[in-house]
């Protein structure tokens, strides 16, 4: 509640440093709520319609983490420019309240709500401060996509409560311990889940993500790819651990679907030419390997898929803030436009090198263990995913490969008058994108003891 109380506190603020003041603060407020992550069971920290655990507390860290990020990475296309900046860190606190409290609630509707209320300070982002024509059409793709499906989402959430005489999660779990399981029919499973996928997204239904983040601000890519997609594989995660979802048939289509997924987008990836959709597409396939490793309900799945959350969170958001450096010094996005950056900025060079082989999943960093265990649980849910999952991991290397060479290698470009410069806030901000990623991997135990089941 604190937490909470302190968030509003900061909506109120009025001040000539306002902006200073906001996002100085919801980081020195990540840094207080690391308790969350020594909470030892359910309701250590819980009132009758809100509670922390260790899965939701990870990532209530990681967005008051992310949120504080964006307002840093803003500071030329909002602060600088004067683009609204009281009404921009009102947004993003905004949204990032609605969604704490999202990963908070255990009353079913405030789960719901929330959830849905998450899309209009995003929205608001979107067509606010995007820098693109098309913006509007992304807003309105993002919302139709996300808006479809929430009604049966509402109504299975409804029909589930009503079985159980409860709308309270927390009890609804402990019912289900007790063996007072009821039998769901596959169409309320579909209905429960659905919405969730949609904004993970699930291959087949990811077709506004790309272009969301293509028209976002940096601001908007960062929340969409750091904190927004891990609301629907928190909601998955919840939905299954919670009301004991168990549909084998269900789960080997999405499997299937997923990791074919995954690869067909890392193949689009291969041929991208613009970067902010590269990244996008990557975001695809990354997010249906952790719902494959989810539904295939192993325990080092559901290990894997949180860690992949958090991992995913910091590497994505991290590659979008390098894009978004390159296209306000070179005022374009496309990687035919780019080459021989290692010969005018070697210090970003060695930042995209850093960042590309943490998303292909190299050592030393926790992608890397997220899809061990990822790659594992689907070894042994089926021997023959080994196949789809060896050629994932071929491509993954290739696209980051593709894009780190484009950038980096080559000759210098001619339109290039002179060498663009870093400033001191641009290294700050890559690097408390690159410090979680590489310090995680000493605490990597924490997962093993989060209770799911």
């Amino acid at each position: 509640m604190g937490l909470l109380l302190s968030l509003l506190g900061l909506l109120m603020v009025k001040n000539i440093l306002v902006w200073e003041i906001r996002y100085w603060l919801v980081l020195l407020l990540s840094f207080m709520s690391l308790s969350f992550l020594n909470l030892e069971n359910w309701g250590k920290l819980s009132t009758s319609l809100l509670f922390c655990d260790k899965m939701s507390g990870v990532l209530i860290i990681l967005t008051l983490w992310i949120s504080g990020l964006m307002c840093l990475a803003s500071n030329y296309s909002v602060k600088s420019m004067m683009n609204n900046v009281n009404k921009f860190s009102l947004t993003v606190l905004m949204l990032c309240l609605v969604i704490i409290v999202f990963f908070m609630s255990t009353n079913v509707m405030m789960f719901y709500i929330f959830f849905e209320v998450s899309l209009l300070p995003t929205l608001v982002l979107i067509i606010g401060w995007g820098y693109q024509p098309e913006r509007l059409q992304a807003g309105v793709y993002m919302m139709l996509y996300t808006v479809t499906l929430s009604l049966p989402l509402l109504i299975s959430l409804l029909m589930l409560s009503s079985m159980y005489c409860c709308y309270n999660m927390l009890l609804i779990k402990y019912l289900n311990c007790l063996e007072m399981m009821y039998n769901v029919s596959l169409l309320w499973v579909l209905g429960s889940l659905m919405a969730f996928l949609v904004k993970l997204p699930m291959f087949s239904m990811h077709l506004w993500l790309p272009k969301a983040h293509v028209e976002a601000p940096i601001a908007g890519s960062m929340i969409l790819a750091g904190v927004l997609l891990k609301l629907g594989g928190y909601g998955v995660i919840r939905m299954l651990s919670t009301f004991f979802l168990n549909e084998s048939v269900l789960s080997s289509i999405f499997i299937i679907i997923c990791l074919w997924g995954g690869f067909v987008t890392s193949v689009i990836c291969a041929g991208q030419s613009d970067v902010k959709s590269l990244i996008a597409y990557s975001s695809v396939g990354h997010m249906g390997l952790m719902l494959a490793g989810v539904v295939g309900k192993f325990m080092w799945g559901w290990e894997g898929a949180m860690l992949m959350m958090v991992s995913h969170g910091f590497c994505s958001s991290g590659l979008f803030c390098l894009a978004n450096m390159l296209y306000e010094k070179i005022k374009s996005r496309s990687l035919f436009l780019y080459s021989g950056m290692i010969n005018i900025n070697p210090i970003m060079c060695l930042w995209w090198f850093l960042f590309c082989i943490a998303n292909m999943g190299a050592p030393p960093f926790i992608n890397l263990i997220s899809e061990v265990m990822l790659f594992c649980s689907m070894y042994i849910y089926s021997s023959w995913l080994v196949m789809i999952v060896v050629l994932m991991v071929f491509m993954g290397g290739l696209y980051n490969l593709i894009l780190f060479t484009n950038i980096q290698h080559g000759k210098i470009m001619s339109f290039m008058n002179g060498a663009p410069t870093n400033n001191c806030s641009e290294m700050l901000l890559l690097f408390l994108h690159f410090y979680p990623m590489l310090i995680f991997v000493l605490n990597v135990g924490y997962l093993s003891s989060m209770y799911m089941y």
